[in-house]
């Protein structure tokens, strides 16, 4: 089951790559919820696919050549982890952005109900519990 749940979010990924959007939703949850990195400004969660469409729309439009890739992705503790190498540059500041994030899922039914963003995978396990809810919840 922990390799499906791998795998599972691994063709989300895919698809997104593709530009499948319509692949990539029907595998999550119609109630998914996203919650941004904790230390940004405007953190706040996204909720269902809409808010999904919202959070990515948000993040890549605010970059040039912006591109993410998967460096690792495996199940720890009933969560699935994915470190990836995001690269891009500031669409108003032409500042760069290259380094590692890491995402935890929760995968509820055999869709993502949960996507949480971090910047680094200690950050991630502190945040998270083995039941994949977020402390202090």
């Amino acid at each position: 089951m922990a390799q499906g749940n791998v795998e599972l979010v691994k063709a989300a990924f895919e698809a997104f790559y593709r530009g499948d959007e319509s692949a990539m939703l029907a595998l999550t949850a119609p109630d998914v919820v996203v919650t941004q990195f904790p230390d940004q400004l405007d953190v706040r969660d996204y909720h269902g696919h809409e808010g999904i469409r919202q959070v990515m729309g948000d993040w890549i439009g605010t970059w040039d050549d912006w591109s993410i890739e998967i460096l690792r992705a495996r199940e720890v503790a009933g969560l699935v982890f994915v470190t990836a190498l995001q690269r891009g540059r500031g669409r108003a500041s032409g500042a760069p952005i290259d380094g590692e994030v890491v995402f935890v899922f929760t995968v509820r039914r055999s869709a993502i109900a949960r996507w949480q963003m971090f910047r680094s995978e200690q950050e991630a396990r502190d945040a998270v519990d083995v039941g994949g809810q977020p402390r202090g919840a």
